[in-house]
């Protein structure tokens, strides 16, 4: 009797051991995807915004530094209240097209010029709205004004907040004030819409930098968010985002799941990124909150991503069926113990069997024989792979799930070698399902010893097949264009400048030619950027068809490409002519008529290049160099080559 409790008070004790054992890997599995989820976003936003910071630093250079904005600014700078308002009309005239056509097309949008001592000077966003110093309730301001540097950031506004970007503008050696160039969220978000498969948005801004700040007309443009009193959206008035989030159901339902489930209040508090993983059902979602701080780095806003995440569901489905499993394995073994106690040491094996399985039940097992027949398979396994419970038992792994290459006979096989080698061995095989498909698993496979000899194999998988390939997505869009698949601007600064490095060791000319596709922008206007974005993946193909496999083709923004070309010779003359019949060749290659949807169109384009084999010379300085001359084609008229 007493060893009858003594085992009923075991059961129960080691079922509440594999309770707590089993929740704790289901929630370290489950942190396991959120934290997939969180770096995926981090690394999105990261792209993102250097992508916009790249764009705007080179419209800074060539748009604000023009000398025509100079000598307004100069002028400025000593203007009575008269002179200043004339000025800032000429400058308003100057820059508006820019700015209504380029900037916004871009996503930007604020335009903001600053005076020495922090004034607003002109708003481009609200003309009207000039004079008011800006110091106080804007840090970045003061920096690119005091301190003479350029800073970028989230922050807030007296009209609306922003992702801003404000360069100190000094001529001459002489300071003319600041400007800002600001994106809403909804350009950061347009752009990590290409990157996540979260559709729904929404972006949580302290009432600090927003309502506390703004003039008191502009009010009205935020309304309070369903989480805190202490954040605000904007509304449906200037956000897309606020509009199409608030209409989207499935949004409600997961703002109402995470008020009941958390403590929201807190967790926006704290400043950190979060997630909400919230299961309904047989419906799983997930809140993703990503911290934004400002310029001060203080906790400004939170850019809320919204979605679906069914593998929360199959996760705690999962683990409901692993700890009825593991009961009623634990309770079965408790059972063999008693067994065993009355009757014989048969019973010792089993013990053993079970003692592995409840181990390992977490993940996909199988258990082999000596010769890689089929003993058991788990539930998870079978659930992995798609078969039925006791269907593949007898069967040969090799042959039925283990997948080599042709060459590779049962004889090399890692997992069999294992039991003969009485090794473990970790590594990454291919499984193959029921259904043909093949995935990849990381496997785990233990010898199983019995008196000292091996007589078969604990064989431990998860399937990792997912995971491969989200990490091979990822690092492939760190480094090229996702509409074009053409290397980015990223990947074409870093070849550009092993190219430059090549070229002055090697003292042969590399050439770059910058492309400007001309009239694109009445495409997009005319016939939608549908079209739009068909004619730059044709043109990006016809690119490529053109040159080398030791160029690069990058494109390097909207409509505009840079070819990367080297080996063009040690003699510059030659080297020159070289790149110009390249350029030519190109440019017929443009010219050709292009077959898109329902319409054919003919397009060219101006090319503007240059050569290098000197280190002296920067990134900056050719680029610049390739961009000057496209740009004199421009002016005379386009269609045309010009090699600096």
């Amino acid at each position: 009797m007493r060893h009858i409790l003594a085992i009923i008070l075991f059961a129960l004790l080691s079922c509440l051991a594999f309770f707590g054992y089993t929740k704790t890997h289901m929630l370290e599995e489950r942190d396991a995807l959120l934290e997939r989820q969180n770096q995926i976003l981090e690394t999105s936003y990261k792209t993102v915004t250097h992508m916009y910071k790249v764009s705007i630093e080179s419209y800074f250079k060539y748009i604000i530094l023009n000398q025509g904005v100079l000598n307004i600014l100069h002028k400025a700078k000593e203007a009575n209240i008269e002179e200043k308002a004339i000025l800032r009309g000429s400058l308003y005239r100057l820059l508006y097209p820019i700015y209504n056509n380029d900037l916004k097309n871009l996503g930007v949008r604020q335009l903001h010029f600053h005076t020495p001592k922090g004034e607003s000077f002109l708003r481009f966003h609200k003309p009207s709205e000039n004079g008011d110093p800006l110091f106080d309730i804007r840090p970045s301001i003061k920096i690119a004004n005091i301190d003479k540097v350029f800073i970028s950031g989230f922050e807030g506004g007296r009209i609306y907040p922003g992702f801003r970007y404000v360069f100190p503008i000094i001529d001459k050696g002489e300071h003319l004030g600041s400007v800002e160039i600001s994106l809403p969220y909804e350009s950061i978000e347009l752009e990590l819409s290409k990157l996540l498969t979260c559709k729904n948005h929404i972006f949580l801004m302290k009432k600090s930098i927003t309502t506390n700040l703004v003039f008191d007309s502009h009010k009205e443009y935020f309304m309070p968010s369903s989480f805190s009193d202490e954040f605000v959206i904007e509304n449906q008035k200037i956000s897309s985002i606020s509009e199409k989030s608030i209409k989207s159901p499935m949004v409600d339902t997961i703002n109402t799941l995470i008020k009941q489930k958390y403590d929201i209040e807190k967790l926006l508090l704290s400043g950190k990124n979060f997630s909400t993983p919230i299961v309904d059902g047989n419906e799983g979602y997930i809140a993703n909150f990503h911290a934004i701080y400002d310029t001060s780095n203080a906790l400004a806003a939170y850019a809320v991503t919204y979605g679906d995440m069914e593998e929360l569901v199959s996760l705690e489905k999962k683990y409901l069926i692993t700890n009825f499993m593991g009961c009623l394995i634990i309770f079965l073994f408790s059972f063999g113990i008693y067994l065993y106690l009355k009757q014989n040491k048969k019973i010792l094996l089993e013990k053993i069997q079970f003692e592995t399985i409840v181990r390992t039940t977490v993940n996909g097992i199988l258990l082999l024989n000596t010769d890689g027949k089929i003993r058991f398979m788990n539930l998870a396994a079978c659930k992995i792979l798609g078969y039925e419970v006791g269907e593949v038992e007898g069967k040969n792994s090799h042959e039925l799930i283990h997948v080599h290459d042709t060459s590779y006979d049962q004889e090399h096989c890692h997992i069999l070698s294992s039991i003969k080698s009485q090794k473990a061995y970790v590594g990454e095989e291919i499984f193959r399902k029921k259904n043909g498909d093949k995935i990849t698993v990381l496997v785990n496979a233990n010898s199983f010893i019995q008196n000292d000899k091996s007589i078969g194999s604990v064989t431990i998988f998860r399937d990792i097949t997912q995971e491969k390939k989200n990490q091979e997505r990822i690092e492939h869009l760190a480094y090229y264009d996702a509409l074009t698949d053409l290397p980015n601007r990223k990947l074409l600064l870093n070849r550009l400048s092993l190219s430059i490095k090549e070229s002055s060791r090697n003292l042969d000319f590399g050439g770059l030619l910058f492309i400007d596709l001309d009239k694109f922008k009445r495409l997009n206007d005319t016939h939608g950027h549908y079209m739009g974005d068909k004619l730059l993946q044709e043109v990006a193909l016809r690119l490529q068809g053109q040159l080398r496999t030791c160029d690069t083709v990058s494109r390097f923004g909207g409509d505009e490409f840079i070819i990367l070309l080297t080996k063009l010779g040690k003699d510059e003359i030659n080297a020159k002519e070289e790149l110009y019949k390249i350029a030519k060749k190109l440019l017929h290659a443009i010219a050709l008529p292009y077959q898109l949807p329902n319409l054919e169109y003919i397009c060219t384009a101006s090319i503007g290049g240059t050569l290098f084999i000197n280190d002296d010379e920067t990134v900056d300085d050719i680029l610049k160099n390739a961009d000057a001359a496209m740009y004199e084609v421009k002016k005379e008229g386009k269609n045309e080559i010009k090699i600096f």
